[in-house]
């Protein structure tokens, strides 16, 4: 059997809190649909954002994502679809070195992040200290040190950090939304060859290609007809690819990003470009920048 040894990668394990007692109290049938839905809202959204499920285990799964900041949006993305519902879940992750194996994944990172879903409480994300210093910047605001402790089966003692998943709690990042307070509201303003696009919560998805009727027509030989998409996702503007180039994406930190068919959070200001790398093409790059502005008292 091929093995593969330490390589690095984020490792989530998503539960379903209580699974046991819902058969007991609603039966098999009402019970496995609530189940079942979850799971399948933790498997959309691992795969949304370049996860893969290794395995489910009935009231739950194990992904692994490339990074932390696809991980943690993938949690993000899970809690908050299922926000008001029941039954909740509760998400562990962290990255590092793992074995992995036709099928399945081994190794103290994944022990560790599944006594990390195990200490979450329902509707919570924990995840390592060691999480945390590789989000983007953008991102770190959004959590927040609970403790450090020996999780069972472990030696050291661990930083454990939550993401502050209540609307109430987020320090609102630029390029996250807060439509239901009615006193800010995110905005997104988009710049290509001197003309200016600015979407924000009320605006429709808006399409970037070669295509005439696109919402930001890009007439370049690297482009798609219907290349990409940019809405508003879970509070966030988010763009998405859909072409055969891929969408590059370059962030005001220098960090270069590639879609392939995924998507992405805009969180601060950077560069777009459709197909090839923004310095390979200059004059198609589009230039965006999130921020927020004040909304009308509702």
């Amino acid at each position: 059997m091929a093995v593969q040894s330490d390589e690095t990668m984020a490792v989530m394990f998503a539960d379903v809190c209580d699974s046991t007692r819902l058969y007991q109290v609603l039966g098999d049938a009402a019970a496995h649909a609530l189940t079942e839905r979850c799971v399948g809202q933790i498997i959309e959204a691992t795969e949304r954002y370049s996860g893969t499920v290794v395995k489910t285990m009935g009231d739950g799964a194990l992904s692994t994502f490339p990074s932390a900041d696809t991980a943690y949006c993938a949690a993000a993305h899970i809690q908050e679809a299922l926000r008001g519902t029941e039954p909740k879940v509760r998400i562990g992750f962290t990255i590092g070195p793992v074995i992995v194996t036709p099928g399945d994944v081994f190794g103290a990172t994944v022990n560790l992040a599944s006594r990390l879903a195990a200490l979450a409480s329902p509707g919570e994300v924990l995840m390592t200290r060691a999480c945390v210093d590789a989000l983007h910047p953008a991102y770190r605001p959004n959590t927040q040190r609970l403790d450090s402790a020996v999780v069972k089966g472990g030696i050291d003692a661990v930083e454990i950090y939550r993401t502050l998943g209540d609307p109430e709690n987020v320090t609102v990042a630029a390029g996250q939304l807060d439509g239901a307070s009615g006193k800010r509201r995110g905005i997104l303003i988009l710049t290509h060859r001197g003309r200016q696009l600015r979407l924000d919560t009320g605006s429709a998805p808006v399409l970037m290609g070669r295509d005439g009727g696109c919402g930001l027509v890009i007439n370049s030989d690297w482009a798609s007809r219907r290349h990409a998409t940019l809405e508003i996702m879970n509070g966030r503007f988010t763009l998405t690819d859909h072409s055969t180039n891929g969408t590059f994406c370059l962030d005001e930190s220098q960090r270069l990003l590639v879609l392939k068919r995924e998507p992405t959070y805009l969180l601060t200001s950077g560069l777009i470009s459709l197909g090839i790398a923004p310095a390979e093409d200059p004059d198609n790059v589009i230039r965006y920048r999130c921020g927020t502005i004040e909304g009308e008292a509702g």
